[in-house]
């Protein structure tokens, strides 16, 4: 009980200490953040101005065909285009070929005696 009023004393300021280390901490971070103007309150119906309405003078361009486009193009240009198309394709046709099927006559035959006696001569148990 003699030791109570030390070990209560400790205990607070331990915790006084952590508080104004955490308020240093938030005034640091205020800081650090920019001034932001606090919310205003909602507007209502009544409040609210008629908003200024501006037609816009911007023009909207015209879509121009592919074939107009491919016009433009210079003649340099559309020939690598099309070395690299025809490149693809090829790369395309190349991945869908479909592998053959083996044949019967192809079949590798398998004697499992040979097979057996092939593998207790290669895991011979040595004395």
């Amino acid at each position: 009980m003699e030791n109570f009023l030390p070990a209560l004393l400790i205990i607070g300021g331990v915790i006084y200490k952590i508080y104004t280390e955490y308020q240093k901490e938030q005034e640091k971070a205020r800081r650090r953040m920019p001034q932001v103007p606090p919310p205003t309150p909602p507007v209502t119906s009544e409040q609210r101005p008629e908003p200024n309405v501006i037609e816009p003078t911007v023009s909207i361009p015209t879509p121009i065909n592919k074939t107009e486009r491919l016009r433009d193009i210079p003649k340099e240009v559309k020939k690598i285009t099309d070395e690299r198309l025809a490149e693809a394709n090829r790369k395309k046709a190349a991945m869908k070929v479909v592998p053959e099927m083996e044949e019967e006559d192809d079949v590798v035959p398998f004697d499992l005696r040979k097979a057996v006696i092939q593998s207790a001569i290669l895991n011979r148990p040595y004395p």
